[in-house]
């Protein structure tokens, strides 16, 4: 058969994905972020021009229900192929789902994770294309990659997503997996994987993020959509993963902190010239929560600028101290430092030789740092209904003037705040987990929680009281 020549100019490709042409040593790579970014368009365009070049090439295009390929990466692709005017080099089995080149062989094969049995029977695939990848799971995934058994050079698999899941992105197994490794959006990153009685096997993998912004033939319209969810409450989670690309929580209703909002109150911040406040839940497990807090008096701004999760073997009172000294030295700070936290804390242990609470510990760790210590701790904790609903009517109507702002890096806090449910008797839902290698079972939402009730509630005594009066006042009279 006579050599075709075909020329396919570079700027066909969107310039934020230029970096994925030519020859690479990536096995997996991963396009995702937000909607229109064009992540599936380019995975079309370099299959097919893959297609065309390589002496081998059998790829297979698989979502999770086989009847839903032919109207994504199959339609795609055989677009792609048209607008290219290379349609006589191609044969299309509707049907089947397959496309096929005439003039090499190569070929694609639409398949479903619906039927395993035809993709774990397959000859020798070299490529994969996996389409809408957050809805399977890594059962699935796994059967993929052990199905790329082309021995006689590099098999490669694309795949393409939105971040979204239900629930919480951190219990997921695609972040879990292969991106919690970093909190770079984009990245290479090679894997090792070690097998028993051989060499290690290594994985090159490669993610890049992009957004509609990356994508100049988004349409007005479809971009006013997409900044019209930071505007409106219900969509803030749509705003996160289809505005942003980012991982986002994914609410369900009944949360306790109903009207905290990820796109008002979190934001990049910086530090302010004034003071520390540091508080703190000692639960054990998962973690002793730390966070650090500033109070802007004349803006009347409560800003969370840190939050630290010690976990093993970092859950002592003097080691979640030291880490809370290294994170201060490292800020350069050397003013007097306000801790508050649960009044329970300052209960004396019949444990330690001394009589010494978790609170007696902690400060006497992070004095011994070289810090002034300022104890606010109160006698008794507030009511947590009550102090949820104060704090949540400053998020909605700044309650007296005052304001709430989350800084971006406290993950730890705002997963909580996204994701504590609130219980039948207006508390915080403390549902209870169990740690599959440990066997340890502990509250998994609410420890970051508790940590801003006790600050807010005591730096706001004033308003606290004001408002607690109010709210008494408000309630029925209880007749017998």
């Amino acid at each position: 058969m006579p050599t075709i020549e075909i020329e396919i100019d570079e700027s066909v490709y969107l310039p934020c994905y230029r970096h994925l042409l030519g020859d690479s040593n990536i096995d997996i790579e991963f396009l995702y972020g937000g909607r229109d970014s064009g992540k599936s368009r380019h995975t079309a365009q370099q299959l097919v021009e893959t297609c065309l070049s390589s002496d081998y090439f059998q790829c297979l295009i698989i979502r999770k229900v086989l009847n839903t390929v032919r109207d994504s990466q199959y339609s795609l692709i055989k677009s792609v192929i048209e607008a290219w005017g290379l349609t006589e080099l191609f044969s299309f089995n509707e049907t089947r789902m397959e496309i096929r080149c005439k003039a090499n062989g190569n070929a694609f094969y639409g398949r479903g994770l619906d039927d395993v049995g035809r993709i774990k029977s397959f000859n020798n695939p070299s490529h994969c294309w996996i389409e809408e990848g957050n809805q399977i799971d890594n059962e699935d995934f796994t059967i993929v990659l052990t199905s790329l058994r082309y021995n006689e050079g590099n098999v490669k698999t694309y795949f393409t997503f939105n971040p979204e899941c239900e629930g919480n992105y951190t219990d997921f197994w695609l972040w879990q997996e292969y991106f919690q490794h970093t909190e770079e959006l984009s990245w290479t990153w090679c894997k090792t994987i070690e097998i028993p009685d051989d060499e290690p096997a290594k994985f090159n993998i490669r993610a890049t993020h992009t957004t509609y912004r990356n994508n100049p033939y988004c349409s007005s319209q479809r971009k006013a959509i997409y900044e019209g969810y930071k505007k409106s409450k219900n969509n803030a989670y749509w705003y996160q993963t289809y505005t942003l690309g980012l991982w986002g929580y994914r609410r369900t209703g009944g949360s306790f902190w109903k009207c905290f909002d990820e796109t008002i109150h979190v934001k990049d911040l910086k530090p302010a010239e004034t003071a520390y406040h540091v508080v703190l839940d000692n639960n054990v497990n998962p973690y002793i929560s730390v966070q650090v807090w500033q109070v802007l008096l004349n803006e009347k701004k409560l800003r969370q600028i840190k939050d630290i999760p010690c976990t093993s073997p970092n859950n002592t009172a003097s080691k979640s101290a030291k880490l809370t000294a290294k994170w201060l030295s490292d800020m350069f700070y050397a003013d007097t430092l306000h801790i508050y936290g649960d009044p329970s804390a300052n209960a004396k242990s019949t444990v330690d030789d001394d009589g010494r609470s978790f609170f007696d510990k902690y400060i006497a760790q992070i004095t011994s740092e070289g810090f002034r210590i300022s104890n606010k701790v109160q006698k008794s904790a507030p009511g947590v209904s009550i102090s949820g609903d104060f704090i949540n009517e400053i998020y909605e109507n700044g309650y007296d003037g005052w304001t709430i702002e989350i800084d971006t890096d406290c993950r730890k806090s705002i997963e909580d705040y996204s994701m504590a449910k609130e219980a039948s008797d207006g508390t915080i839902l403390k549902k209870r987990v169990t740690d599959k290698e440990t066997g340890a079972s502990y509250e998994k939402y609410g420890h970051f929680s508790d940590c801003k009730r006790y600050f807010i509630t005591t730096v706001l005594k004033d308003e606290f009281n004001k408002y607690s009066s109010r709210y008494t006042l408000k309630r029925p009279k209880t007749i017998f």
